[in-house]
């Protein structure tokens, strides 16, 4: 039996370190290798007190190798420390500052999001919050990131 306790912890242990998850393999694995420690020594009063030590060492352990691994040879290796940053010349979406006061006509209906027509260029658009019916001549006001803002051009 503790055989089996064994090698089923080190399974475990092993599906932890190959398949990303929520750690239920890990603790699993865990309880299991402690199970087996405990029925090593003996299943009495002392066992559990030397499995109580070896929990405790290994969770201080195990913060002190979180803490310190990312920062050794290996773990620079291990750990991604590339940043995909706006000064790398990476973004999520262009931002359209050109079209900042631009005037446009909307192609479909704006509740609070839909399309306006720039130079036959579509553009997909938010209002602050008003509904605006296809045709309505709309203008730029702002533009954050991918999200370009616009408002109905007021009749002169």
């Amino acid at each position: 039996m503790i055989t089996y306790l064994f090698i089923g912890g080190i399974v475990l242990l092993g599906i932890e370190a190959v398949v990303p998850g929520t750690c239920i393999f890990g603790v699993s694995g865990m309880v299991l290798l402690l199970a087996a420690l405990y029925f090593y020594l003996g299943a009495g009063a002392m066992a559990s007190i030397v499995v109580a030590i070896v929990s405790v060492i290994a969770l201080i352990f195990g913060v002190w190798l979180v803490k310190k691994a990312p920062h050794t040879w290996i773990g620079r290796r291990l750990t991604l420390t590339l940043e995909s940053t706006k000064d790398r010349g990476y973004s999520g979406n262009d931002e359209r500052t050109d079209l900042l006061g631009r005037e446009g006509i909307a192609q479909s209906v704006l509740r609070p999001g839909g399309r306006v027509i720039f130079d036959d260029t579509p553009v997909d658009v938010v209002t602050d919050g008003e509904f605006y019916e296809p045709g309505t001549k709309v203008v730029v006001v702002a533009v954050t990131g991918g999200r370009v803002v616009v408002r109905k051009v007021e009749s002169e």
